[in-house]
């Protein structure tokens, strides 16, 4: 398995950025992978433009430079679109059709971006790119970020295997999430994909 250098987080306050981070990193640690966090800008502001940078391997910052990205896992569609310069011939994606609309389109001052021309152009660009279209009813919106976190531990250059991403979240999520997050992983981690489009 070829090591991935760098994870990119990209979405919008309350998407769970931090959340999913932090799980990564115990998974890296886990796995005795040397890991670093950039910081995470963003967090002020509930809806706000949130990215976490994640750096594994010796001497591997988690600062994100331009087509420095290994893997990107966009919690926001647009907000995905927004981390491209980032990517190279490369980069896998990840990303759910679960869109927060931005002010200037709710004040019908702009249209959001076509998801089907950007899943497409993905595909065209990168190395790898799985599209959740649609998630499961029956999980929690907070948790699309570990639902997908689960289907991402089947792509070709994911880090980790599957195991360790299970002991990082028994080892970091406490009380009543605790089992509905492992739900959201391990639903995440069966789901077949269907068709890349939105």
């Amino acid at each position: 398995m070829n090591m991935i250098k760098k994870i990119l987080i990209a979405g919008v306050g309350g998407q769970g950025i931090v959340y999913l981070s932090n799980i990564i990193v115990e998974a890296a640690m886990l796995s005795d992978i040397p890991v670093n966090v950039s910081e995470i800008h963003g967090l002020s502001q509930r809806g706000g433009v949130v990215t976490s940078g994640i750096g594994l391997g010796e001497h591997c910052t988690g600062f994100i430079g331009k087509a420095g990205v290994d893997l990107l896992i966009g919690l926001e569609p647009l907000e995905t679109q927004r981390c491209l310069p980032y990517l190279h011939k490369n980069s896998s994606v990840i990303f759910g059709n679960y869109r927060v609309q931005p002010y200037s389109v709710n004040a019908q001052m702009a249209e959001y971006p076509d998801v089907n021309v950007f899943v497409n152009y993905l595909g065209e660009q990168c190395r790898e790119v799985v599209f959740i279209k649609e998630f499961p009813e029956n999980i929690d919106h907070v948790l699309y970020n570990i639902f997908q976190l689960g289907r991402a531990t089947r792509m070709k250059d994911f880090p980790f295997r599957a195991n360790k991403i299970d002991e990082a979240i028994n080892a970091t999520v406490t009380g009543y999430y605790k089992d509905k997050t492992l739900n959201a992983f391990n639903l995440g981690l069966a789901y077949e994909l269907k068709e890349q489009s939105a």
